[in-house]
C-alpha cells in the first residue's frame, strides 16, 4: 500500500483538493490513439485496395474496439476508489496508492450528503471540494485575519512565528532560513478506526461530461495484491481469518477491521499477569530464556518434495515485476509470527502453532498490506499483547530481534519453517491452505529464489528491521499500555508497604525464635488476587526463614547432645546418693565428669551467639540446672 501527497488550497470556506492517478504514466503510454490507428488502417486499405476492398473498414473497426476496450479499463481504474473523512483528516484509495491528508480547517461533515469527484482524463487527477466551518473570531486575530489558513489547526502558525523570533533574537541562522513545513509539529496521531467511510456517498465526473459513475470496490489482495476477485468459500478459514471478502475492502478498511478487533481483545488484567512474570506452566521452558539455533536445521524428505513442487510452478524472473516493498513487509510480518512460536514452544511444535503463526500475522487473518517496517512491528506487538498465551511486549521485542538474526545468515531455516507452517496449514483443523495459496507458496518461491531474494537484500532488511526496532515504543501501541504498567507499578507498591508494616513484626519474631511453634499467621491485607511479585517476596522470606531455621538447627544438633549429657549425669547423681558412702572413688570419677560437662556447656553458650535469642536461653537453663544439681550433690556429700 503505497502512500501519496495530495496538493490542497483553501478559499474561503472550502478547500480544495487535487489527487493524481497512481497510474498516470501508465495510462498514457498504454492506451492505443485513435490517430495511431488510422494511419496503419488506412495503409492496410491501400494495401488491399487492390484486391477485396475490406480492408478500410476492418482495420477502422478493430481499431476502434481497441480504443474502446482500452477506455473502460480506464474507467474502472479510475473508478476503483475508497474514501474515509474525519473532522481534520481525509484518506482516499486510488486503486493501489493510499493518499493521506491533514486539514488545518475543520471540514463540514454535517451536511455532507453527495460528494461530487471530478476527473480531468488529460491531467489525470482528481478534483475535490469539501465544505469547512467559518473561520471563528480568535482563530482570524490569531491568525492575522489572513483567509489562506485558520481553524482549529492554525493555532501552529503563532508558535512558528514566535520560533523564527527567537532564532532571529539568538542569532540562529538555521532556524531562520527554516521553512514553514521544517518549523511544524510533527505529524498527528490519526485514529484511523475513527474515520467515516463515504465512498457509497461519492460520484465522478470524467471532463465535465453530464454522465457520473459510483466508485466501485474492487481491490488486490495476496502476494504482492496480485489477485483480485472473490475467493471461494471453500478455500476461506472463517474461524481464522477475519475478512470474509478481500477484493471489497480496500487495505484502509481491513486494517479499521483489525484494529477494532485488537481492541475488543485486548484484557487488561491478563496484560498485567504476564507485565510482572510469565506464567510459564510446569516442566517449560521461559521463553526469554530461550536461544534459537537458527543455523542448525534439517529438511525432511516431504518437505524436500514439497520444496521441488512449489519451484517448479513458477519461475522467480515473474517476480520482479512486482511491488518489491509490499512484499518485504510481508515476509517480515510472516517470520515475526514463526519466531514468536518457535521461542514459546522452544523449536517444538504443537497442535497450536499453527493457529499462533496464523493469529499473529495480519496477512493472513486481514489480507492486511504494509509498506512500510514500523507498521509491521507495530501490528506484530499489538496482536502479540492481545491473542496468544504469554501476552509480554518485552517477549515480542526478543522475537524481532531473532527475526533480524535469521535474515542476517539464516536463509535455510527461514525456507525450512516456511515449508513447516505449510504443512500445518494444510493438515490443521481447521484448514487454513487457503493461506498457503495466497500467500505462503509464492513466498516460499521467493525466498528459495537466489535471483529473486539475494542474500544481501535478506541483509538489508535485517538492518533496516533493527532500526526501526529501536524507534518503536508502547505508545506506538495505542492500548494504553503505559498507563496500565503505571497502575500496576503503584498497586505494587502500595501492596508492599501494607506488608511491610502488618507483616514484618510476625516475620521478625520468627527470625528471633519466639513463634516456631505456632502457625503463620496471614497478613490481614493479603487477599486472593495478590500478584505474582507479592509472592515471589514471600518465598524469597521464606527461604531465608529456612536458611535461618538451618542454622539455629546445626547448633540445636550440638545443644541436645549437651542436654543428653546432662541428663545422664543427673541420672548419675541420683544413682551416687542411692548407694554406699564407701565408694568415694565413683563419686569422685563423678564429679570429674559433671566439671567436664559444665566445660562444655560453657562451649556451647559461646557458639550459640549467632543463632536465634531463644535457643541460646534454654541452653543456658540447662547449664544453671546441671551447676544446682552439682552443688547439691556437694552438699549431701
Amino acid at each position: 500500500m503505497l502512500n501519496g501527497q495530495i496538493a490542497h488550497s483553501y478559499l474561503e470556506n472550502s478547500c480544495n483538493l487535487v489527487i493524481p492517478h497512481p497510474h498516470a504514466r501508465e495510462q498514457r503510454s498504454k492506451l492505443p490513439q485513435p490517430g495511431a490507428a488510422a494511419p496503419s488502417a488506412a495503409g492496410a486499405s491501400s494495401s488491399t485496395a487492390a484486391g477485396d476492398g475490406q480492408g478500410t473498414v476492418t482495420g477502422t473497426g478493430e481499431g476502434a474496439c481497441a480504443v474502446a476496450v482500452a477506455e473502460a479499463l480506464h474507467v474502472d481504474r479510475i473508478r476503483n476508489c475508497d474514501i474515509f473523512v474525519d473532522a481534520h483528516d481525509l484518506y482516499f484509495y486510488a486503486d493501489v496508492k493510499l493518499y493521506k491528508f491533514h486539514s488545518r480547517r475543520t471540514f463540514d461533515l454535517r451536511e455532507l450528503k453527495t460528494l461530487l469527484i471530478r476527473y480531468n482524463t488529460a491531467e489525470n487527477q482528481y478534483h475535490l471540494c469539501l465544505r469547512c466551518l467559518p473561520l471563528n473570531a480568535g482563530s482570524q486575530e490569531g491568525s492575522g485575519g489572513g483567509t489562506g489558513g485558520g481553524g482549529t489547526g492554525d493555532a501552529a502558525k503563532p508558535k512558528s512565528f514566535r520560533k523564527e523570533y527567537i532564532a532571529t533574537f539568538l542569532h540562529l541562522p538555521m532556524l531562520v532560513g527554516a521553512s514553514a513545513s521544517q518549523l511544524a509539529d510533527k505529524e498527528p496521531i490519526v485514529q484511523e478506526w475513527k474515520l467515516k467511510r463515504i465512498t457509497d456517498q461519492c460520484q465522478i465526473q470524467l471532463d465535465g461530461n453530464e454522465r457520473t459513475y459510483k466508485l466501485t470496490n474492487h481491490f488486490g489482495y495476496g502476494f504482492a495484491s496480485k489477485y483480485r476477485g472473490p475467493p471461494s468459500a471453500s478455500e476461506l478459514d472463517i474461524a481464522t481469518c477475519r475478512v470474509a471478502e478481500p477484493h471489497r475492502m480496500s487495505p484502509i478498511q481491513r486494517k479499521q477491521e483489525r484494529i477494532v478487533d485488537e481492541m475488543k481483545r485486548f484484557s487488561r488484567e491478563q496484560y498485567k499477569m504476564n507485565f510482572v512474570e510469565l506464567q510459564v506452566p510446569s516442566g517449560h521452558q521461559n521463553p526469554l530464556r530461550y536461544k534459537p539455533k537458527i543455523f542448525e536445521t534439517s529438511m525432511t524428505q516431504e518437505q524436500a518434495h514439497l520444496l521441488h513442487n512449489l519451484s517448479r510452478e513458477q519461475e522467480p524472473a515473474e517476480l520482479e515485476n512486482l511491488g518489491q516493498n509490499e512484499i518485504d513487509c510481508g515476509l517480515i510480518s510472516i517470520l515475526l509470527a514463526i519466531c514468536y512460536d518457535v521461542r514459546t514452544t522452544n523449536n517444538d511444535p504443537t497442535c497450536e502453532s499453527g493457529w499462533t503463526r496464523s493469529i499473529l500475522c495480519p496477512l493472513y487473518c486481514y489480507y492486511e498490506q504494509f509498506d512500510n517496517y514500523r507498521d509491521v512491528l507495530v501490528a506484530f506487538l499489538r496482536r502479540v499483547i492481545t491473542y496468544p498465551l504469554y501476552r509480554n511486549f518485552e517477549l515480542g521485542r526478543t522475537c524481532v530481534r531473532d527475526a533480524i538474526e535469521v535474515l542476517k545468515g539464516g536463509r535455510n531455516w527461514l525456507i525450512n519453517q516456511l515449508l513447516l507452517t505449510h504443512q500445518q496449514f494444510a493438515s490443521g483443523d481447521p484448514c487454513r491452505d487457503s493461506f498457503n495459496k495466497y500467500y505462503l507458496e509464492d513466498y516460499i518461491r521467493y525466498v528459495s529464489s537466489a535471483n529473486a531474494c539475494t542474500d544481501e537484500h535478506l541483509r538489508l532488511l535485517a538492518r533496516n528491521l533493527k532500526n526501526v526496532l529501536m524507534d518503536v515504543n508502547k505508545r506506538h501501541l495505542g492500548l494504553g499500555v503505559t498507563e496500565i504498567e503505571t497502575e500496576m507499578i503503584k498497586e505494587l507498591v502500595q501492596e508492599m508497604r501494607i506488608g511491610a508494616g502488618g507483616g514484618g513484626s510476625s516475620i521478625l519474631q520468627q527470625q528471633l525464635g519466639q513463634g516456631d511453634d505456632e502457625p503463620d499467621q496471614d497478613d490481614d491485607a493479603t487477599t486472593d488476587d495478590d500478584s505474582v511479585i507479592t509472592d515471589s517476596f514471600d518465598s524469597m522470606d521464606m527461604d531465608m526463614r529456612l536458611i535461618e531455621n538451618e542454622i539455629v538447627y546445626a547448633v540445636d544438633e550440638n545443644d541436645d547432645e549437651d542436654e543428653e549429657d546432662d541428663d545422664d549425669d543427673e541420672d548419675d547423681d541420683e544413682d551416687d546418693d542411692d548407694e554406699d558412702d564407701d565408694d568415694e572413688d565413683d563419686d569422685e570419677d563423678d564429679d570429674e565428669d559433671e566439671e567436664g560437662a559444665d566445660d562444655n556447656d560453657e562451649d556451647s553458650v559461646s557458639s550459640t551467639t549467632t543463632s536465634s535469642e531463644a535457643e541460646g536461653n534454654s541452653v543456658i537453663e540447662q547449664c544453671s540446672n546441671s551447676e544446682a544439681a552439682a552443688s547439691t550433690t556437694s552438699s549431701n556429700k
